[in-house]
């Protein structure tokens, strides 16, 4: 065989390889088959196949639609809270005659947001800065009879900023001294307050604003009339601090000792939103708790809410500094606004359809897994 020959066989030969791979490839991409069905004529293999079948079509429906699988969430809102108080027009405790402070005077703005502190009760105690030498104090204790010295273990007390500016002689024996007269004020009118709260809430993924003076229910009249009630006016965006105490304390003897040591109360306000629907539906709703611990006779801490301011003056014709500490017991009111909003979304939907095919599958492994070992499947195939 000559050379032109060898050659005319090797292209030959290659030409039919290349077209038995390029038929090879074709038949394996247009190749389809299906698994080989085995039919069990047995009866609690067919029932046990249906109620797997049954429940899990059951479990995917109930994720679907009542779970709402079909839409995609924003959790994670944007709020702004007002909070205002008001003085009731009336008195619903006879309690109330006993004070007649206007509602400025027990309302203090709160250091964080969305909160407001009541001042339910005050005492102040005044002190006078002396000279305090501990020898002369045991030598000539008729000195002050009447008045309480605080350091005795202290070479020196801590002193007000005025006084550490100046060149004092004796400035390291200047001590306070604790006047036995006290002052004592409740504001038993606190029961009657009126708490206002207004606020919106932004869920930025869905571009979605709201706040509660949205509703058609809420109008002018409507707000000069109305009192939060979970009942009757649950939109009612007005408080009445009597009706919060009695939602989150039945004994109503508790009261006296939220006034007298303070109170933490939270109120929750959170939103659930279906886009799908009206957005008439689209409504906060109130939630009221009390956060501080209790009883308080247990609490190894010390109770309730309080906190201690202190002013410094002279009196008239008098060169000694006086210092009065105002001890505040209050309800600190703190509003948290959380929601959800929810949306249909077709990307997330395929994914849960995907999701629930695949959960069917489930069934028929279940199904092989009793026949495989409660049953003969061998023979069951073969006769089948």
């Amino acid at each position: 065989m000559d050379n032109n020959e060898r050659v005319t066989l090797t292209r030959a030969i290659q030409e039919k390889n290349g077209c038995c791979l390029f038929k090879c490839i074709l038949e394996n991409l247009t190749y389809y088959e299906t698994p080989k069905i085995v039919r069990f004529e047995t009866k609690w293999i067919g029932c046990l196949s249906l109620s797997v079948k049954l429940f899990l079509a059951i479990a995917c429906s109930y994720l679907m639609f009542q779970r709402t699988s079909y839409q995609i969430f924003d959790r994670s809102p944007i709020s702004t809270v007002t909070v205002k108080v008001k003085q009731s027009d009336y008195c619903s405790n006879h309690t109330c005659r006993k004070t007649s402070f206007d509602v400025n005077d027990f309302i203090i703005p709160a250091t964080e947001n969305s909160a407001v502190t009541i001042t339910t009760r005050i005492v102040e105690i005044e002190h006078v800065l002396k000279t305090c030498y501990n020898r002369t104090l045991k030598k000539n204790s008729k000195l002050y009879p009447s008045i309480k010295h605080q350091c005795y273990e202290r070479s020196h007390c801590i002193l007000p900023p005025y006084h550490r500016q100046r060149n004092l002689f004796d400035r390291n024996h200047l001590c306070w001294f604790k006047l036995p007269s006290s002052h004592v004020r409740y504001n038993y009118e606190a029961l009657n307050y009126i708490i206002f709260i207004k606020h919106f809430v932004e869920f930025t993924q869905l571009g979605l604003i709201r706040h509660n003076l949205l509703s058609k229910k809420i109008t002018r009249q409507y707000l000069d009339t109305c009192e939060y009630d979970p009942d009757n006016h649950p939109l009612c965006p007005k408080f009445r601090l009597l009706k919060i105490l009695q939602m989150i304390e039945r004994n109503s003897s508790e009261y006296d000792s939220m006034f007298h040591y303070g109170s933490l109360i939270g109120i929750r306000i959170s939103w659930k939103c279906n886009l799908d629907l009206s957005m008439k539906y689209c409504e906060p709703m109130y939630e009221f708790e009390r956060l501080d611990v209790t009883p308080y006779d247990t609490n190894p801490y010390e109770p309730g809410s309080n906190f201690l301011i202190s002013r410094h003056f002279f009196r008239p014709n008098d060169r000694e500094l006086h210092r009065l500490h105002t001890k505040i017991y209050n309800i600190h009111i703190v509003v948290s606004v959380t929601g959800e909003a929810g949306q249909f979304d077709l990307f997330q939907t395929t994914t849960s359809i995907g999701s629930f095919l695949g959960i069917f599958g489930t069934g028929a492994i279940v199904c092989d897994l009793f026949a495989a070992f409660l049953k003969n499947f061998q023979r069951v195939k073969h006769e089948n």
